[in-house]
């Protein structure tokens, strides 16, 4: 499709030379406001209630909370920078601040959900080795690997964001009243192949090794059950346990994220056929952005620790002495 027939649907400076206010009623901006605004307000507070909890408790210091602790600092940047951008930009209609704040936005908006993603998929590798090679997972899979897994995702995510908007602008033109990028349909397809199809089907892959593997694992103790167990099958039995609610918790995650940012691409892809209303490019851009609001919602909901470590922090109990050595997992 010529991308001088798409832009005028974002770009009101094709039709007229300014672009004047255009205001919905009054009830409905207010209710879209609050509606973000608690969405803002989930993705940081929530996400930097996880980061803490995960760099305060020494007990949460592992390879799988790490990664977790990593991506939840992308999508607290996505509730503190890319969210109220996004709300101007939806209530207002029109974009009417710095064309460098617009490409700022963009940019780490791009960079931040590709950060999620290749988290997810190292945290897919992660319950992978957990649960299929547990005897090795332990001694291959130390927090200096987990290092090396937050580092290879944020640099990979930076370069391959910067390269994709560098070649692949294609709308360079001043657009009074729009921000965003418009791109040529094989960068759109390549993307799509890249950090979604790839990404994901790998992740599905997994997965379903994993629950192949837990399953039988499921009924070996099932079987144990009905025999007296030895001490060491007894901690064998409760680590595996810890391993598969981790990734079950993984898996919920993954499939949120899947949920939440499907519509999103599905609109790219499709928008290179057929011309949508910025309506609904609104609508499944803050589909994707809820995410970010969710996740922490899901950590609370499936694991105690996270609970726990919330009740410390509301009592103020975490600047009591030791801390960081309570036991988070009693209970658990």
């Amino acid at each position: 499709m010529d991308i001088y027939k798409v832009a005028p649907s974002f770009c009101p400076s094709l039709r007229n030379a300014t672009c004047g206010k255009i205001y919905s009623s009054v009830v409905l901006n207010v209710a879209l406001y609050v509606i973000f605004a608690i969405a803002v307000f989930l993705a940081v507070f929530g996400n930097l209630l996880l980061i803490v909890s995960i760099c305060h408790f020494k007990q949460l210091h592992s390879v799988t909370n790490l990664l977790i602790a990593s991506m939840a600092l992308s999508d607290f940047m996505i509730g503190l920078f890319t969210m109220p951008i996004g709300a101007i930009k939806t209530v207002e209609k029109c974009w009417y601040s710095d064309s460098m704040l617009c490409l700022f936005e963009i940019i780490i908006s791009a960079i931040l959900t590709s950060v999620s993603e290749v988290h997810l998929l190292f945290l897919a590798v992660d319950r992978y080795c957990a649960i299929c090679f547990p005897l090795l997972y332990s001694i291959k899979v130390t927090l200096k690997v987990g290092w090396i897994f937050v580092i290879i995702s944020w640099v990979s995510s930076i370069v391959y964001c910067f390269l994709l908007i560098h070649f692949s602008l294609v709308y360079k033109n001043n657009c009074t009243g729009y921000c965003g990028i418009l791109y040529v349909f094989i960068t759109i397809f390549i993307d799509y192949v890249l950090s979604f199809i790839l990404p994901f089907s790998v992740m599905i892959g997994l997965y379903t090794k994993i629950l192949f593997v837990a399953k039988l694992h499921t009924n070996k103790i099932n079987f144990g059950e009905q025999n007296d167990l030895s001490s060491k099958q007894k901690a064998d039995k409760l680590s595996f346990k810890r391993q598969y609610k981790a990734m079950k918790t993984v898996g919920i995650v993954i499939l949120v994220f899947l949920a939440c940012w499907t519509p999103y691409y599905l609109f790219h892809f499709a928008a290179s056929f057929v011309v949508f209303s910025r309506g609904i490019l609104y609508v499944v851009q803050w589909t994707a952005l809820f995410n970010s609001s969710f996740n922490p919602l899901i950590y609370g909901f499936f694991y105690p620790w996270f609970r726990k470590a919330f009740k410390i922090f509301m009592t103020c109990k975490l600047f009591e002495k030791d801390s960081s050595l309570i036991n988070l997992y009693s209970k658990c």
